[in-house]
C-alpha cells in the first residue's frame, strides 16, 4: 500500500486477483478438487471490499481497480475495437417456477439512454427472440459479414446446477417462441456457452443475472469460462441484485463507457454512483430502502484492459441527435405526469406480437376509461424507435375530426413522414391514392411504428353510446370502415406495424383475438407505484399514508381492481384518512358496485372507472353531494348560469358545486362559468335515479334547454364569441334536446330549435351536424301540413341557407325566389312578425344571387331589405333588425366589389365595420375586416390587405370558427401572391387547405386549390402542377353542383394546357367552361373565357374560330360595361380620362392628353388604342375602329363603349 502511494497521479492502479486452480499432472483427484474449492473460495471473496483504514481502495482521488484473472492458456490476439461499436442485447424473460418476471427493459433502458450520448457510435441489437439457436444465429450472421459484436449484453437470470456442477444463463424455450407470456426457461450451461463464443473473441460480456459470478467452481462458472474462451471483459453480479441497483449501475457504467473511459474505470464509476446514493426506493410502512450494494458487480478480465469508445460526438452532434430523434418519434404525446410507471409484460407482449419474428403486424390495446392505453401504446413506440427496433413512429389521434377521416389520417401520418406541411390536396393533387402510395413509399424506406389513438371516438363504448343523441354517434363512426381499409394496406407495407388503441373491439379485419391485448389492471406491484408516484406528483409527503404496511397497499389497490385512474384520484383521500380507512370504503363501493351493475348488465366492466366516479363524489360535501344529482340528466357538460336558472338555486350555491367537483377532478373549467363533467359521471348518476326522479328533472332539464338554446341565439347576434364557445362545449346536451322534443312530435318546436341550431353551427365546422339538424327539420316541416306560418318560412329559409353553405346553387336560388313570392303573396299581416321575415326573404334571396353571379340583381333586393329592416327597428326596436341593417350594407359592398366598383365597396364595409362595432357584433366585425381586407387587395395596398386578415382571423380563432379561419387563410395567400411572396403564399394557401380538408369543406377546398394553380402557374413557373391544381378545383365544383366557379376553374385549366401547347385538351376545357358560366352573367366574367378560346385557337392555327371567340368576348365585356361595371385596367383608365372632357365639350383637352400619351415611351404598346381614341376625339364614330386585330379584347370594348356614350349624349 505504501507504494502504490508513492505511484504518480497520472497512473491507473489494478488490484488483480489471479487464480491458478491448473492440477500438476497426475494429480489425485482430492488434490484436484480441494484447488477447485480454494479457487472458488478466492473468486468468491468481495475483494472490492479492500480498506486501508482510511476508506475503500475504489475510493478517493487515486482509486483501486478491482479485478478478477484466470491464467492466459492460450495466445490470444488483442481485441481491436472500431466505430461503430456493435452491443447484442440479450433480454431473456421466460416466466415459470424457476424464473420469476422481472421488468424487461429494467437495464435496457438505461443501456440506451447511455447510448443515445453516442450518436452514429453505436449500433444497438435485441436479440428476438432470446434464445440459444437465435444468439448462435446471430453472432455468425454478424461474423459472415465481417461485423462482429463488441458488446453482448445478457439480462436475465442466472444459476448453478449442484447436480452437474456447472453454471448457466436461462434463455427463453425455442418452441415457446410463438408464445406472448409464460415464456418456459431453458438453462444454457457453461460448457455449451463457451463452446458457442470461443471464436468470437467478444471485447465485453455484461452478464446482468443473479449469481452469475458466484459458481462454487470458479473454472465451470458462466463468467470465467468466457474468460477462458477469448471474452477479453466480463460483467457479472455476485449476488441477487435490485432492479433499482442493476439499473443505476448499468446507466453509470455505459455512459462512463460513452465518454470514453476505459472497463476497470467504468467499473468505478458504477460503484461509485452505488456507493455515493445508497437510496434504492421507498417501501410503505418501513419508509426509505437504503443499501450498501456498490460491491456487488464484479469484473473479471484478462490482462489488457479495452477502452471501447474512443471517439467523443461534438456538442452539435449531440443537438441534432436529439432533434433528429424528436421527429423520428413524430407527435407522440408526453409521458403522464406521474412517468411511465409499469406494464412491463404488456410492452414485452407487444414486443414479442410485433416483432421483426412474428407473424403479426398489428395490435388493437383495449381498456376501459383510465387504464392508459395511449400511455402504453406511446411508450411502446417511444421504445422501439429509442432502442432501434424501429427507425420511427408516426401518431394520430382521431379524436375531433370532422370529416374525411381517411384523408385526415393521412395528411397527419405525411405531416409526420415526409414534410411537415404535407396535404393530399396540396402535394397529390388531392388524389388520395397518390398521396397513400406516397405514404407507403416512406414506410418501405424506414421501418416504421404507426399509432391510431383514440377509436372510441369513432366506435363508442357502450356506456356513452347508449346516452348519447343519434347525431353524434352517426357523426363519430360513419368513415370507420374507410380507415380501417386504409390501415389494412398500409400494414403489408415494408416493416409497417400498427397499434390501435380502444375502448371497444375494432371489427374486421382487426379483430384477430390473438392480436388484441386487453388493459384490465394494473400488477399489483406497478398499482403500488402508481400510488407512491400519485402522492409525489402532488407534492409534500404521504400524509396519514406514511406509516402504512405494504400490505394494506396491497388490500387498497385490490379494493380498486388496480384501476390507474381510481388509483390516482385516491391521493386526497389517502393523505387525510390513511390507508385502511380508504381501503374499507373502498370494499364497501366495490360491492355496491358489483350489485348495481352485475355480470349481464351492458355497464359491467366500468364497475372501477364508475368506482372512481364515487369514490371523487364522496369527497363533496353532503349538501354538494345531494346537488350534484341533477348532473344524471345531463350530457358531457353544464352551464352554470343555466343550471342556476334551472333549479333556482342560489349563485354562492353553484359557485360551490363547482369548486368541489373540480376539485375532485370531476369537472374541468371553461370559459364563460361552464364545466366539462367527467364522461362516466353523468351515466353514473343516472344510473342512480329512480324512474320518477329522473323523469322530473329531465322535464326541468327539457324547460331549462330550451331557454338555453335562446339565450345562445341572443348572444349570436350581441356576443358571438360567447354563443360560439358555448355551442362547441354544450354539443350533447344542444342534440340530445333536439332528440327529445322531436320525438315529443312538436313539429313547431322541433322547427324552432333546428333554425335556431343551424344558426349556431353554420360557421362552427360541424357539416356532419348540419345534415342532422337538416333533416329533423324537414321532417317536422312535413308534419306541419300545408299552411303558411312563420314556422314554415324558418324551415324553408334554414334549408336555403344550408343548400347555399354546401355549394347547391341551383336549388338555393329556387328556393329562394319561392320563398320571396309566397312571402310577398301572404303579405306582411299573415302572421306576427311577417314583415321582418319579408325582409329577410329579400336578403336571403340576394345572398344567393350574390354568390351565384348575379351582384347586379341582388343590388336592389339588398336596398329593399334594408329599408324594411330599418323601418321594422324605427318601429319596434330589436337588436336583430339592427343587425341585419349593418348585414345588409355588408352585402351591398360584397355585390359593389363584385361589379368592380371598389371605392364604393370599401365605403360599404367600413359603414358596416362601424355599425357592428356599435352593436358589439364581434363577427360581423371580422367579417366586415375580412371583407375590407379584399378591397384592399383588389386595390393592390396589400400591406393594408394583409393586416385586415391577420385581425379578422384573430378574431375568427378567439370565436372558434375554423371555417373562417381557413378562409383567412387563403386570403392571406392571395395577399401575399399579388405582393410578389409565393412561398408565404403556399404557406398560408396549406393551412388552409388543412383545415378545410378537416372540416369537409369541399368548395372552400376548390378555391384554395385554384390559387394554387395560379401560384404555380405565375411565380413559381411550373405549369404542369398549375394544371393538376386547376382540374382538381374543377372537379370539386362539379362535384357540388358549382357551375359558376366549376367553369372559372375549367378556363383556368384551359389557359395553363395553352401554354404547354396541348391546343386540344385546352379547347375542350374551354368550351365546357363557356357552357359552366353561361347562366350567371357578368360575375362569372364570360369575356375572359371568349378570350382565352381566340387564343387557343389563334395559337392552334384557326383563324375563323379565333375571330369567333374574340368577337364574343367583346361582346361580352361591353355588355358588362353597359350595365355599370367599372375596367380599372390600363386600358379603362386611358378611355376614363380620354372620355370626361369630350363628354363636357372639350375635345381638345382630350386630344392634348391622348397626346401627351402618345409620346410616353413606356406607352407604345398602348398606340393602336391610343390611336383608335384620338380618332374618336377627332369626330370619328366608326365601330370599325374597334376591329383592329392588335386592340386587347377589353380595348376594343372601351373603343365602343364610348363612341355610344357619346352618340347618347349627342356628341
Amino acid at each position: 500500500m505504501q507504494a502504490w502511494a508513492r505511484i504518480g497521479d497520472r497512473s491507473g492502479r489494478r488490484f488483480s486477483v489471479l487464480v491458478d486452480n491448473t492440477p500438476e499432472a497426475g494429480a489425485p483427484d482430492a488434490e484436484v478438487a480441494s484447488a477447485r474449492e480454494a479457487a472458488t473460495l478466492l473468486l468468491g471473496l468481495p475483494w472490492e471490499l479492500l480498506h486501508d483504514g482510511d476508506g475503500y481502495l475504489f475510493q478517493g482521488a487515486r482509486p483501486t481497480r478491482v479485478r478478477r484473472r484466470l491464467p492466459n492458456t492460450r495466445a490470444l490476439d488483442v481485441s481491436v475495437v472500431a466505430t461503430p461499436i456493435r452491443i447484442l442485447l440479450v433480454t431473456a424473460r421466460p416466466e415459470d417456477e424457476a424464473c420469476g418476471y422481472i421488468d424487461h427493459r429494467a437495464s435496457a433502458l438505461p443501456l440506451v439512454e447511455a447510448m443515445e450520448a453516442l450518436p452514429g457510435l453505436v449500433q444497438l441489437q435485441l436479440l428476438s427472440p432470446p434464445t440459444l439457436p437465435a444468439l448462435r444465429a446471430e453472432l455468425e450472421r454478424a461474423h459472415g459479414e465481417e461485423k462482429p459484436y463488441h458488446v453482448v449484453h445478457f439480462d436475465g437470470h442466472g444459476v448453478y446446477d449442484r447436480s452437474v456442477g456447472l453454471g448457466g444463463l436461462c434463455f427463453e424455450r425455442p418452441e415457446d417462441s410463438g408464445k406472448l407470456d409464460e415464456r418456459r426457461h431453458s438453462t444454457v450451461f457453461t460448457n455449451e456457452l463457451g463452446s458457442l463464443l470461443r471464436e468470437h473473441r467478444i471485447p465485453l460480456v455484461f452478464l446482468e443475472a443473479c449469481q452469475t459470478a458466484q459458481a462454487e467452481q470458479a473454472s465451470e462458472s458462466v463468467a470465467s469460462e468466457l474468460l477462458k474462451v477469448g471474452v477479453a471483459s466480463v460483467v457479472a453480479m455476485s449476488h441477487s441484485v435490485l432492479v433499482e441497483t442493476a439499473r443505476r449501475f448499468v446507466a453509470a457504467f455505459y455512459q462512463a463507457l460513452a465518454a470514453g473511459r476505459r472497463v476497470g474505470d467504468a467499473m468505478l464509476e458504477g460503484q461509485r454512483q452505488l456507493k455515493d446514493d445508497n437510496f434504492r426506493g421507498r417501501i410503505f410502512g418501513v419508509g426509505e430502502l437504503r443499501l450498501d450494494d456498490w460491491f456487488v458487480p464484479v469484473l473479471f478480465q484478462e490482462k489488457d484492459d479495452p477502452q471501447l469508445f474512443r471517439t467523443a460526438p461534438a456538442s452539435q452532434t449531440l443537438a441534432d441527435f436529439q432533434t433528429a430523434l424528436a421527429t423520428r418519434l413524430g407527435a407522440l404525446p408526453k409521458e403522464p405526469e406521474t412517468g411511465f410507471v409499469g406494464r412491463s409484460r404488456e410492452l414485452l407482449a407487444l414486443q414479442r406480437l410485433l416483432g421483426a419474428d412474428g407473424s403479426a403486424r398489428y395490435a388493437v390495446l383495449r381498456g376501459q376509461g383510465g387504464e392508459g392505453k395511449t400511455a402504453l401504446a406511446a411508450e411502446f413506440a417511444r421504445w422501439l424507435v429509442r432502442s432501434q427496433q424501429m427507425r420511427r413512429a408516426a401518431f394520430v389521434c382521431v379524436e375531433g375530426l370532422e370529416k374525411n377521416l381517411a384523408e385526415s389520417v393521412i395528411d397527419q401520418l405525411g405531416g409526420q413522414l415526409l414534410q411537415k406541411t404535407f396535404s393530399t390536396q396540396a402535394d397529390c393533387s388531392g388524389d388520395l391514392r397518390k398521396a397513400e402510395q406516397e405514404i407507403a413509399r416512406a414506410l418501405r424506406e424506414q421501418p416504421t411504428l404507426l399509432l391510431i389513438d383514440n377509436m372510441e371516438s369513432v366506435l363508442l363504448p357502450p356506456f356513452i353510446a347508449s346516452e348519447t343523441p343519434e347525431a353524434l354517434s352517426q357523426e363519430a363512426g360513419e368513415e370507420l370502415k374507410t380507415l380501417l381499409a386504409l390501415c389494412e394496406r398500409l400494414l403489408p407495407v415494408g416493416e409497417t406495424r400498427l397499434i390501435f388503441t380502444s375502448r371497444e373491439a375494432l371489427p374486421a379485419p382487426f379483430d384477430a383475438q390473438r392480436q388484441r391485448r386487453e388493459l384490465n389492471r394494473l400488477d399489483r406491484d406497478d398499482a403500488v407505484k402508481l400510488v407512491e408516484r400519485a402522492l409525489n406528483a402532488a407534492g409534500g409527503d404521504a400524509g396519514a399514508s406514511s406509516d402504512a404496511a405494504r400490505e394494506e397497499i396491497e388490500r387498497l389497490v385490490d379494493a380498486v381492481h388496480c384501476h390507474a385512474r381510481t388509483l390516482a384520484l385516491l391521493s386526497p383521500a389517502l393523505r387525510d384518512r390513511g390507508v385502511e380507512a380508504t381501503r374499507e370504503s373502498l370494499v364497501e363501493l366495490m360491492a355496491q358496485m358489483a350489485q348495481r351493475f352485475p355480470v349481464d348488465h351492458p355497464n359491467a366492466r366500468e364497475q372501477s372507472l364508475f368506482a372512481s366516479v364515487e369514490l371523487s363524489l364522496r369527497r363533496l360535501s353532503p349538501d354538494n353531494r345531494e346537488r350534484a344529482r341533477v348532473l344524471g340528466v345531463f350530457h358531457g357538460g353544464v352551464d352554470l348560469d343555466a343550471l342556476r336558472v334551472m333549479m333556482q338555486w342560489e349563485v354562492a350555491d353553484i359557485a360551490a358545486l363547482a369548486g368541489e367537483l373540480v376539485a375532485t377532478g370531476l369537472a374541468t373549467p371553461n370559459r364563460f362559468n361552464h364545466l366539462s363533467l367527467n364522461p362516466a359521471l353523468c351515466p353514473y348518476l343516472r344510473s342512480c335515479m329512480d324512474e320518477t326522479e329522473r323523469e322530473a328533472l329531465t322535464a326541468r332539464w327539457v324547460e331549462g334547454m330550451r331557454a338555453y338554446v335562446s339565450f345562445l341565439d341572443l348572444q349570436r347576434n350581441q356576443n358571438s364569441e360567447v354563443a360560439a364557445t358555448l355551442t362547441a362545449l354544450e354539443l350533447p346536451n344542444l342534440f340530445a334536446l333536439l332528440d327529445r322534443v322531436w320525438r315529443a312530435a312538436d313539429a313547431e318546436a322541433t322547427i324552432d330549435l333546428a333554425t335556431s341550431f343551424y344558426s349556431l353551427l353554420q360557421w362552427a365546422g360541424k357539416p356532419r351536424l348540419l345534415e342532422r339538424v337538416g333533416q329533423v327539420r324537414d321532417a317536422a316541416e312535413a308534419a306541419l301540413g300545408d299552411g303558411w306560418s312563420h314556422a314554415r318560412f324558418e324551415a324553408t329559409s334554414s334549408r336555403i341557407e344550408q343548400q347555399l353553405g354546401s355549394g347547391q346553387l341551383r336549388e338555393a336560388l329556387v328556393g329562394a325566389q319561392r320563398l320571396l313570392q309566397r312571402a310577398r303573396d301572404a303579405g306582411e299581416q299573415a302572421y306576427p312578425a311577417a314583415d321582418y321575415d319579408l325582409a329577410i326573404a329579400c336578403w336571403l334571396l340576394a345572398r344567393v344571387l350574390q354568390t351565384s353571379g348575379g351582384p347586379e340583381h341582388a343590388v336592389p333586393l339588398l336596398d329593399e331589405a334594408r329599408r324594411r329592416f330599418e323601418t321594422f327597428a324605427k318601429e319596434r326596436p330589436v337588436a336583430g333588425a339592427e343587425r341585419m341593417v349593418s348585414v345588409c350594407i355588408a352585402e351591398q359592398g360584397d355585390c359593389l366589389r363584385d361589379l368592380g366598383r371598389l371605392d364604393e365597396a370599401a365605403v360599404a364595409y367600413e359603414e358596416n365595420i362601424r355599425r357592428a362595432e356599435e352593436l358589439a357584433d364581434d363577427r360581423q366585425v371580422a367579417v366586415g375586416k375580412s371583407q375590407l381586407g379584399t378591397v384592399r387587395l383588389k386595390q393592390r395596398r396589400y400591406k393594408e390587405a394583409l393586416k385586415a386578415y391577420e385581425d379578422a382571423r384573430k378574431q375568427f380563432t378567439q370565436l372558434e370558427e375554423p371555417g373562417s379561419v381557413a378562409v383567412s387563410w387563403h386570403q392571406t395567400g392571395m395577399a401575399y401572391q399579388n405582393a410578389g411572396q409565393p412561398e408565404a403564399a403556399e404557406e398560408a394557401y396549406r393551412k388552409s387547405l388543412a383545415i378545410k380538408l378537416r372540416l369537409g369543406d369541399v368548395a372552400g377546398q376548390a378555391a384554395t386549390l385554384g390559387q394554387l394553380g395560379n401560384l404555380y402557374g405565375g411565380a413559381l413557373d411550373r405549369p404542369e402542377e398549375a394544371a393538376t391544381f386547376h382540374r382538381q378545383a374543377a372537379e370539386k365544383y362539379g362535384d357540388i353542383g358549382d357551375l359558376a366557379k366549376e367553369g372559372s376553374a375549367r378556363s383556368n385549366v384551359g389557359a395553363t394546357l395553352c401554354k404547354l401547347g396541348r391546343h386540344a385538351e385546352a379547347r375542350q376545357e374551354i368550351r365546357r367552361a363557356i357552357e359552366c358560366k353561361a347562366p350567371f352573367g357578368h360575375a362569372a366574367s364570360p369575356w375572359m373565357t371568349w378570350a382565352k378560346l381566340a387564343d387557343i385557337e389563334t395559337d392552334a392555327g384557326d383563324l375563323d374560330a379565333a375571330a369567333e371567340a374574340r368577337a364574343k368576348a367583346i361582346a361580352c365585356y361591353l355588355a358588362y360595361r353597359r350595365d355599370g361595371g367599372e375596367n380599372h385596367d390600363i386600358a379603362g383608365r386611358i378611355a376614363l380620362a380620354a372620355s370626361q372632357p369630350l363628354l363636357a365639350g372639350d375635345p381638345a383637352a382630350a386630344a392634348s392628353f391622348l397626346q401627351q400619351l402618345a409620346a410616353e415611351p413606356r406607352a407604345a404598346w398602348l398606340l393602336p388604342f391610343i390611336r383608335a381614341l384620338q380618332a374618336i376625339t377627332g369626330g370619328s364614330r366608326d365601330r370599325s375602329l374597334a376591329d383592329a386585330p392588335e386592340l386587347h379584347y377589353s380595348m376594343a370594348a372601351e373603343i365602343l363603349f364610348l363612341i355610344e356614350a357619346l352618340e347618347k349624349a349627342g356628341l
